[in-house]
């Protein structure tokens, strides 16, 4: 078995309520997207996701997710 571990490096998100970027870190958490095997060995990726809160006090959105490319 072959284990990836990463990271998100974005800075921060839009928020899909007001449109406001937010830098503010909310929490994390870990994903683990489908396993595709390689060169016949098992493959987890281990990928720990950013939720960022949004700053502007008026909007009611709630944590904000960083997005990774399909």
């Amino acid at each position: 078995m072959v284990r990836v571990d990463a990271h998100c490096t974005t800075a921060g998100a839009v928020c899909p309520g007001c449109g406001a970027w937010s830098t503010r870190v909310h929490s994390s958490y870990l994903r683990f997207p489908a396993d595709v095997p390689s060169a016949g060995r098992r493959v987890v990726l281990q990928l720990r996701v950013r939720r960022f809160r949004c700053r502007n006090t008026l909007c009611r959105a709630g944590p904000l997710w960083s997005r990774y490319p399909a």
